[in-house]
């Protein structure tokens, strides 16, 4: 696990020394927020090789910044290699500690020195949304990114943070009984940008809330995480944020290795290709070129062969069920499919396939026969409730894709196979009226979150 955001200069003796001997923390990340406060996070992740360090001006600290701590500042922070953001920095109109456009200035002051060093940005925002997206665009901040610190945002905020470059990183705050609305905008952020902090010694979980929090204590989150996130288990959670930070914070192997198949809540996914017949606005690998799917780099220089995957399935029957699912159509590899599927049913497995549902645009309707006994559900995205939103959403090459769709989903409840219809919940898409029109045809139907990929 790795905690994104924690003082340790400010830890008891007794926690900072559990949490440097706690094997299960890969890295943390040691903010500093003030003079003081930089020196002992630069001095902490030079004495400690997993701990790297976030160095800025709080925006309490405003009213006290000048241009010559920026130039301090750039300084500490030129060549070191510890040092993996600038921050954290922002505006916190709650407090007001700070007049608030002093606070806007160093702000500003800020982001353009990790522009300058090519370093993420770690934010504070309190009572200031608005402000804060506001400033990110005007400064071009989407050209580093960086971390929203201890999100507790509106949806929308987070959204248009996402869009910017941003992760977003849950605190403690996650775990308390008020927190509900916390817990829903969690629900729905991208799970390729979900990162977990403890902001120790402060926030502790409510297990253990009333005492000074510590990084150990971050598990106490990360459970609450995967109970609130769909098909998510609490090794998934450890994986998919770990590997989260590690590419914004540029860590380790930043998780970006090939992946053929992989686990998620027990379930085995099999990666058979990276090419894909649509290219949906909606999806990452056409927004932003990003593959991370739960803490996996779900991308391949060429298709594996039939032979590569068998030998990585194992026993097929150890898992839940098997899914051909990637960010390519599994299909396009119809042969292949069918060869492991068969050899997943062999050994009691069950198959699923996660399909755009438009084999019959290069296959005819017949060859669908011959997967009969092989797949157990078709779970198809249609993403549409008519012709002209397909074509919108999903930009299809041919014309009459989205009719071809529906014949896939009718052929295939024909033929006996159980067929699950997804959207995602796209701004462009109506949501009831596709569910009306999976019902109707008697497939069963999946409600999908925007980014929500997993």
């Amino acid at each position: 696990m790795i905690d994104t955001h924690c003082h340790l200069d400010l830890l008891r003796k007794e926690d900072l020394e559990e949490t440097l001997r706690d094997g299960t923390l890969e890295y943390l990340l040691t903010v500093g927020y003030d003079r003081k406060t930089i020196e002992n996070a630069l001095r902490l992740a030079e004495e400690n090789d997993r701990v790297y360090c976030a160095v800025g001006f709080h925006p309490h600290e405003a009213d006290r910044v000048s241009l010559e701590d920026i130039e301090w500042l750039r300084d500490k922070v030129r060549n070191n290699p510890k040092v993996r953001a600038i921050g954290e920095t922002g505006l916190d109109f709650y407090r007001n500690y700070s007049d608030r456009r002093k606070q806007e200035e160093v702000f500003r002051w800020q982001i353009n020195l990790a522009r300058e060093l090519g370093l993420p940005l770690v934010i504070h925002m309190r009572d200031a949304e608005e402000e804060t997206i506001r400033i990110l665009r005007e400064e071009r901040a989407y050209e580093v990114g960086g971390i929203m610190h201890c999100f507790t945002g509106s949806y929308g905020t987070m959204r248009k943070a996402v869009d910017l470059g941003f992760y977003i990183s849950y605190s403690g705050i996650l775990t308390y009984r008020s927190a509900q609305s916390v817990r829903d905008v969690a629900r729905r952020t991208p799970t390729s940008r979900i990162l977990l902090e403890t902001d120790a010694p402060f926030l502790a979980p409510q297990p253990v809330r009333g005492r000074p929090n510590k990084p150990p204590y971050i598990w106490h989150t990360a459970r609450v995480l995967a109970d609130v996130l769909t098909n998510t288990s609490l090794e998934d959670v450890e994986r998919m944020t770990s590997e989260n930070a590690k590419l914004i914070l540029n860590l380790g192997n930043n998780g970006k290795k090939e992946t053929v198949t992989y686990v998620i809540n027990n379930r085995l996914y099999i990666n058979l290709t990276n090419k894909c017949n649509l290219h949906c606005v909606f999806c990452q690998r056409e927004r932003e070129r990003n593959f991370m799917v739960k803490g996996y780099w779900v991308w391949v220089s060429r298709d594996p062969s039939v032979e590569e995957v068998i030998r990585e399935i194992g026993d097929p029957a150890g898992y839940e069920e098997v899914v051909f699912c990637g960010y390519g159509e599994p299909t396009l590899r119809f042969s292949a499919l069918k060869e492991i599927a068969k050899y997943v049913k062999s050994r009691g497995g069950k198959v699923r396939v996660d399909t755009n549902g438009l084999m019959f645009t290069f296959l005819p309707k017949e060859r669908l026969k011959e997967l009969k006994g092989l797949v157990d559900v078709w779970s198809v995205s249609l993403n549409a409730p008519d012709r002209e939103t397909y074509i919108k959403v999903c930009r299809p090459v041919q014309p009459d894709a989205f009719d071809k769709v529906i014949d896939f989903i009718k052929e295939a409840l024909k033929e006996g196979f159980r067929v699950v219809v997804s959207a995602v919940d796209y701004p462009a898409v109506d949501m009831e009226k596709t569910e009306e029109l999976v019902r109707s045809l008697g497939a069963e139907w999946r409600y999908r979150y925007y980014d929500v990929v997993g």
